[in-house]
């Protein structure tokens, strides 16, 4: 009965920046789903625990973040099931959804991913512009019930907008959800 999105975050995790945004979200009771490279998470098992601990969501993003419509199916397989075994070593819980690199998808990924590729409805493009403000421009003039916001958790500047961006849209109303969450209630 309230609007609500997700907040998601891509390439991480990385301590300065993950830990910041996990400190806002905890702040204002808030949660958030994090797309994880898996080569990235054995060296911050901690970051992915508190994700896991605090009601946020992990997904998986490929073991190196390669082109995954450009590899084989046993390529494709490894980058998947390699993040999913890391995972689940560390933190206890498996993906049960996962983002494509670089949002590229075709049939023949859809087949062989055994789960949910989700994309996002709200691109901030905070890998190119680097700048909190545009961040928190883009998302607050173009945000609406139901987005799947794209971010990315590797920069220190989406880490500064999301200080800004999580206490409005909360002030506005929005209930802020994992994707898992807001699939299911859509």
């Amino acid at each position: 009965d309230k609007p609500m999105v997700a907040l998601t975050f891509d390439d991480g995790p990385f301590p300065g920046s993950t830990s910041s945004i996990l400190d806002t979200l905890r702040e204002h009771d808030a949660v958030a789903t994090f797309f994880v490279i898996g080569n990235r998470v054995h060296d911050n098992a901690d970051l992915l625990k508190r994700m896991i601990d605090e009601g946020s969501e992990i997904g998986n993003h490929s073991l190196s973040h390669k082109r995954l419509t450009t590899l084989s199916v046993e390529e494709l397989e490894y980058q998947i099931e390699k993040t999913q075994i890391a995972l689940k070593a560390v933190t206890g819980v498996e993906p049960v959804i996962m983002r494509p690199t670089y949002g590229s998808y075709n049939d023949e990924l859809e087949q062989n991913i055994g789960m949910p590729m989700i994309l996002w409805s709200l691109d901030t493009r905070d890998w190119e512009t680097r700048d909190a403000e545009s961040v928190i421009q883009h998302v607050l003039e173009n945000v609406q019930d139901g987005d799947i916001i794209l971010m990315h958790d590797i920069y220190m500047s989406t880490a500064e907008a999301v200080k800004v961006i999580v206490p409005e849209l909360k002030s506005r109303g929005f209930q802020l959800v994992t994707v898992s969450e807001l699939l299911a209630a859509r």
